[in-house]
C-alpha cells in the first residue's frame, strides 16, 4: 500500500502545543445524538436492533486502521510491538461494511417477494440511497479541499501526495465519484472513498439482480422454494468477484498491489473485485427472511457454532496473509467476508430467547449506537482530519504518540461528523420517501416486517 508524500516536511508537534490546540466543543451535539437514538426510524419497516452498533464497529475499525498507518509524522506506520500482524485486518471494517450493505438493501426485496407481497418501489429505493449517500458526500469533499485543503492528488510521478484547491476536473471526477475509473485518479479526493463508488455500483446493480430472483423463483410453489431461488443472485455476485479477483491476478501487473496510479488498480479498486464480498450478506438475508417466518431456527448451539466459524475463518485468513492483502484481489478476502457475515448473523438471526445476547447488548449501548448513526460521516472525514493534523504538526510518534493521535483524531473527527449528521445528512434523510411502496395493486397483503434499507 502506498505512504502518502506530503508536499512540505511535518514537524513532531510538542505536547505543549498539541495541548493549546482547541478542544472541540460536541456537548450539543451529543444531546442532539441522544434525542436521535430514541427516533431511529428506518425508511422500511421496524429498526433490527445491533445494527448502528456494527456501523460503529466498521467505522471505528477503519478510522483506527489509516491512524496506525498515516498519522506519524514520518508518514510510517507505528511499530507496536505484538500488534503488527493485526494491526492490518482493522482494514477489513471496510470488508464489514460491504457485507452490511448486501443485507440491509436485499432483506425488503427477498421478504417481500418470498411472503408474495408487494415489492418495494425501485424508484424510491434508488432515490433513498441518493439522499444517503450524496448530499454528505458532496459537502465533506468540497470541505476537505476547499477549506481543509487536505485531498489527495497525483503527482507527476504517480504518487499521492495531501493537496488543497485541485482543479476543476478534478474535483468534477471526485463529486460524481468517477475518480477511480483512471490511474491518474485511484484514491484522488478522500482516499476510502473508493469503497463508495464500489458501493454506488451495488446500490444500482441491485434491482437487476432482485428481478433475477424473482424470475427464478417464478416455478416455486412453497416459500422455501421461493427463498432458495433468491440465493441465486448472491451466487451471481460471488461468480463475478472472484472472476473479477482472477483476471485482476493473472493479466493485472501487480504493481503496488492495486494501491497504485496503474489499471490493474483500476480494476482491483472495482465493483468486479468487490462484488462477492457484497455475496454472503445478501445470503444471510435470505436466512433472516426465514427465520422471521419460523422455517429457519438456530438454538444455543447452533450460534456457539457460528461464533467458532467466525473466529476460525477470520484466524485462518489472518494467518494465511502475506504481507498488505486486505482488500485486494487475493481470495483470502473472499474468506473474510464470510466471516464478517457470520459475525452479522449472530446480531441479526433471532436469538432463541427473548433475552438478547451479550453482543448485541454490547452493540446497543448508547454511545455506541451515536457512532453509529454518524458512521458515514466518521468514514468520509477522519482521514482529511488525519492529513490535516499532521500537516500542523500536530500529531505524535511512537506507540504512546498512536494512542494521543486516536484520542485527538477520534476527538476532532466525531465533532465534525455529529455537525455533518445534524445539518446534512439528517435533513436529507427526512426526505426519504418509503421503499416500501407498492408497486402493484393494493389487493396483495403487506409484509408485515421488512427490513432497514439503509447501509
Amino acid at each position: 500500500m502506498s505512504h502518502l508524500r506530503c508536499g512540505e516536511r511535518h514537524r513532531q508537534a510538542s505536547v505543549d502545543r498539541l495541548a493549546r490546540v482547541p478542544k472541540p466543543t460536541i456537548r450539543a451535539d451529543n444531546e442532539y445524538l441522544r434525542r436521535e437514538r430514541a427516533t431511529i426510524s428506518p425508511s422500511v419497516g421496524r429498526r433490527l436492533v445491533g445494527i448502528e452498533g456494527v456501523r460503529a464497529l466498521a467505522a471505528s475499525s477503519v478510522l483506527l486502521f489509516h491512524v496506525w498507518l498515516f498519522a506519524a509524522p514520518d508518514g510510517e506506520a507505528v511499530r507496536i510491538r505484538g500488534l503488527d500482524r493485526v494491526l492490518p485486518d482493522l482494514a477489513f471494517g471496510v470488508t464489514l461494511f460491504f457485507t452490511l450493505s448486501g443485507f440491509l438493501l436485499y432483506r425488503p426485496f427477498v421478504a417481500a417477494l418470498v411472503r408474495s407481497t408487494d415489492r418495494p418501489s425501485f424508484r424510491a429505493y434508488l432515490r433513498n440511497r441518493a439522499l444517503r449517500i450524496v448530499p454528505a458526500y458532496l459537502v465533506i469533499v468540497l470541505l476537505c479541499a476547499l477549506v481543509l485543503r487536505s485531498v489527495t492528488v497525483r503527482d507527476a510521478t504517480g504518487d499521492l501526495e495531501v493537496h488543497g484547491a485541485p482543479g476543476v476536473g478534478w474535483l468534477a471526477k471526485n463529486l460524481l465519484l468517477i475518480q477511480n475509473y483512471t490511474p491518474s485518479g485511484v484514491l484522488t479526493g478522500i482516499p476510502p472513498a473508493w469503497s463508495l463508488a464500489v458501493e454506488m455500483v451495488f446500490y444500482l446493480a441491485l434491482p437487476l439482480l432482485v428481478l433475477v430472483g424473482a424470475l427464478v423463483a417464478r416455478r416455486a410453489r412453497t416459500t422455501e422454494g421461493r427463498a432458495a431461488a433468491f440465493l441465486v443472485p448472491p451466487l451471481l455476485m460471488l461468480v463475478v468477484g472472484l472472476a473479477g479477483k482472477t483476471t485482476s491476478a493473472v493479466v493485472g501487473s501487480g504493481r503496488d498491489d492495486g494501491w497504485g496510479a496503474d489499471w490493474n488498480s483500476v480494476l482491483e479498486r472495482s465493483f468486479l473485485c468487490h462484488a462477492d464480498l457484497f455475496a454472503f450478506g445478501m445470503a444471510l438475508a435470505v436466512a433472516r427472511v426465514l427465520a422471521e417466518d419460523g422455517a429457519l431456527r438456530v438454538g444455543a448451539w447452533g450460534r456457539r457454532a457460528i461464533a467458532v466459524a467466525a473466529l476460525g475463518t477470520y484466524a485462518f485468513t489472518a494467518t494465511a496473509m502475506v504481507g498488505w492483502d486486505q482488500l485486494t484481489n487475493s481470495p483470502l478476502n473472499t474468506v473474510m467476508a464470510a466471516s464478517c457475515t457470520l459475525f452479522l448473523a449472530l446480531v441479526v438471526l433471532p436469538p432463541p430467547s427473548t433475552r438478547q445476547s451479550v453482543l448485541v447488548r454490547a452493540l446497543e449501548a448508547g454511545p455506541v449506537v451515536s457512532v453509529g448513526l454518524i458512521s458515514y460521516s466518521v468514514f468520509l472525514w477522519h482521514l482529511p482530519v488525519i492529513y490535516w493534523m499532521k500537516g500542523h504538526g500536530l500529531t505524535q510518534s511512537g506507540a504512546y504518540g498512536f494512542l494521543l493521535n486516536v484520542v485527538t483524531v477520534s476527538a476532532v473527527t466525531l465533532a465534525l461528523a455529529s455537525l455533518t449528521y445534524r445539518f446534512v445528512e439528517e435533513p436529507a434523510l427526512r426526505r426519504k420517501r418509503s421503499a416500501s411502496r407498492p408497486t402493484s395493486g393494493s389487493g396483495a397483503r403487506r409484509d408485515p416486517s421488512p427490513s432497514v434499507d439503509a447501509a
